[in-house]
């Protein structure tokens, strides 16, 4: 008799969960659940290298310093998948342009991937969920609750 999987969602943590996450002030406790979860290998976790540097950019004009960001970055490495954006996925996002051409290929790297969700607090890439995209775009408040239902 075969042992029965648990299936693991993966999701893809947009560059303002990261955010939440670095900036005190922003802080969120549903982001540090669901980055607890990845942690403790509950979901599996995907990031991009440019979300990364975005996540840098920004947080360091809110006093976040280097030794703080980048003991953040080397505690992700320990357990969360990190990925790039190559002339694939900007093909991709060219070619479906929702008028954020950074998020559009966010999204085709999250999807080529495989993440099952796009956690992010952007409204306007939330418009992303049709019929047509398999991967679901949601904020972590969302998520954490249709996890629980």
């Amino acid at each position: 008799m075969g042992e029965v999987q648990q299936i693991r969602r993966k999701v893809f943590l947009d560059t303002n969960i990261l955010l939440d996450l670095l900036i005190p002030i922003r802080g969120s406790k549903e982001a540090e659940l669901i980055l607890s979860a990845v942690r403790k290998h509950y979901l599996e976790g995907y990031v991009t290298t440019q979300s990364l540097l975005d996540a840098w950019y920004i947080a360091r004009k809110s006093g976040v310093t280097y030794e703080v960001f980048s003991g953040f970055v080397l505690e992700l490495r320990k357990f969360i998948n990190f990925g790039e954006i190559d002339p694939m996925h900007l093909d991709w996002a060219f070619e479906h342009y929702s008028g954020d051409l950074e998020d559009d290929a966010q999204y085709a790297s999250a999807y080529d991937a495989t993440c099952d969700y796009f956690l992010t607090r952007d409204i306007e890439l939330q418009k992303c969920n049709s019929e047509f995209c398999p991967m679901t775009v949601i904020t972590p408040e969302e998520f954490l609750s249709q996890m629980l239902d």
